[in-house]
């Protein structure tokens, strides 16, 4: 762990639909360190009709990964 990530704090994903080539598609990302943009961390493969749809799909993913992520911390916090 470098100085910076430890001195930052943890940043949660953050959900974007869009529309793109006929569909409308979902994107997660955080932002990269030292203020240098976005990292994609998932993405939909699907493409779906109407915007709606795209935003249901992409809150359930976020939501997977947060309760995922929030898991791994718990594990790491506790072995030791």
């Amino acid at each position: 762990m470098t100085a910076a990530q430890a001195s930052s704090p943890p940043v949660d994903p953050e959900l974007h639909v869009f529309e793109q080539a006929g569909g409308w598609h979902w994107g997660i990302t955080v932002p990269r360190a030292m203020g240098s943009g976005f990292k994609v961390i998932a993405f939909s493969e699907q493409t779906f009709p109407v915007e709606d749809a795209a935003r249901v799909d992409g809150t359930q993913a976020l939501a997977s990964l947060m309760n995922s992520d929030t898991s791994n911390r718990i594990a790491t916090d506790t072995v030791g």
